[in-house]
């Protein structure tokens, strides 16, 4: 008989496979200039899937991050369409990936196991840090990719945080510093372009500069006294 921890992550990862559906088969029929967009969104929540499935050791953290994000998401647009259905139904189910996903009993599958925190050395605050960083990262880049792909003028140089945010990504998995940095760096680039951009600021595109920053607060300490020693 299935325990209750896989229920629970069943039907986080029927949550999210549903919107990998949902967000892919949108992005068919969608015009080019948001497809993009869409299509990205859908590869995110992909992602998700498989860290959950895999039982990675990051992807309770992760999921989460895209369930905080759609409630975000819902309540923005609540905020200017009213109480929609839709919108109901969309914060609804991503406020459940996060709350299935929530407590110690899930955490035994993914962060809580001792193999990858012996592999990485990490203490229990180590553990906490990361858990926080991986779960902004994965509320930040829903927006990141909105703020790139939603039409705006081609130029190669707005891939930068995208860039900084991938590598930033690879380095923060593997628990190194560098990481860290560059998603510092994908939230300052982010900004920069946002002050030189023409019109007002994209809200996209400040809240994925606010939260790639709140990716690097948990180590912020830990970084100024290795750069200080």
């Amino acid at each position: 008989m299935p325990t209750l921890s896989f229920v629970r992550r069943a039907a986080a990862v029927a949550v999210l496979a549903f919107y990998v559906w949902f967000f892919g088969t949108y992005a068919s029929y969608a015009p080019p200039v948001v497809s993009k967009a869409l299509w990205a969104i859908a590869a995110l929540y992909g992602v998700g899937v498989l860290g959950l499935v895999f039982g990675w050791f990051w992807g309770r953290w992760y999921a989460r991050g895209l369930g905080y994000w759609g409630i975000v998401v819902g309540v923005l647009m609540m905020w200017q369409l009213g109480l929609e259905n839709f919108l109901l139904v969309w914060a609804g189910s991503n406020a459940a990936v996060a709350l299935l996903l929530a407590g110690e009993s899930m955490a035994i599958a993914f962060d809580g196991r001792e193999d990858w925190r012996r592999r990485f050395h990490l203490d229990e605050n180590g553990v906490e840090r990361l858990g926080k960083s991986v779960t902004r990262v994965g509320m930040s880049l829903p927006w990141l990719l909105l703020y790139l792909f939603l039409p705006r003028p081609a130029d190669a140089a707005m891939m930068l945080p995208l860039v900084l945010a991938g590598a930033g990504v690879v380095g923060l998995l593997r628990a190194r510093t560098w990481g860290l940095l560059a998603l510092g760096g994908a939230s300052v680039a982010t900004t920069a372009q946002l002050a030189v951009a023409p019109g007002p600021a994209s809200v996209e595109g400040v809240l994925a500069a606010v939260l790639l920053a709140a990716a690097v607060v948990p180590f912020a300490r830990p970084i100024f006294q290795r750069l200080r020693a």
